[in-house]
């Protein structure tokens, strides 16, 4: 009940929740599982059930991991990103806030999409500009919910805000940048001891 009574307020009165939860208990880590689960699964739904005029992948073209992997490592890294940026800019908002109100922020996208994929069943190619629009508008308001809570959390004014966002932007490509190294190196290591093995393998 906490959990659509916050939905609710997050979608109707987002300035006035991202205030509410900083609050002691009112940021919860299982709101925030629970509304990235649904993220992954409201996205392959999309897919597979958006009309074939306006998606062009069946449903079997659709890989779960893949489609998770995109939606979860982005998300993560812009927590991680956006909690040392304002760390360091004296942000007010703790770690745990920032991942709970991005995970709400994702709530438009959770709500609409599923009835936005059926709509376009019955639409034509023709009318490709009410769903692109109705598309379009969801992810506004989903940009809109992330910088508002920027703001709100950690109490910037408009111009700092806009310049911890982005910040946090370009921390997020370090964050990726670094990863793509690490696996890199370690996949050359692995590779390597592979070799070691087979070569010790065929001498003996």
């Amino acid at each position: 009940m906490e959990l659509l009574s916050n939905t609710r307020k997050a979608l109707l009165h987002p300035l006035d929740f991202f205030y509410d939860i900083q609050f002691e208990g009112r940021a919860r880590w299982s709101h925030a599982g629970i509304l990235l689960a649904l993220m992954v699964i409201v996205h392959i739904l999309r897919i597979s059930l958006t009309g074939f005029s306006f998606e062009g992948r069946e449903s079997y073209q659709v890989s779960f991991l893949f489609e998770s992997f995109w939606i979860l490592v982005p998300w993560m890294t812009w927590c991680i990103s956006n909690w040392a940026v304002s760390a360091i800019l004296d942000g007010e908002g703790k770690f745990k806030d920032i991942v709970v109100s991005s995970a709400y922020a994702l709530l438009p996208y959770i709500v609409l999409s599923v009835p936005l994929a059926l709509v376009s069943q019955v639409l034509t190619q023709g009318e490709n500009t009410t769903y692109y629009g109705i598309y379009t508008f969801i992810q506004c308001w989903v940009v809109f919910l992330f910088l508002a809570k920027v703001k709100i959390l950690h109490d910037f004014e408009l111009g700092k805000m806009i310049w911890i966002i982005l910040l946090s932007l370009i921390g997020m490509l370090v964050i990726w940048f670094v990863g793509f190294l690490i696996f890199g190196l370690v996949n050359q290591a692995v590779e390597f001891v592979i070799g070691i093995v087979k070569e010790v393998q065929f001498r003996l």
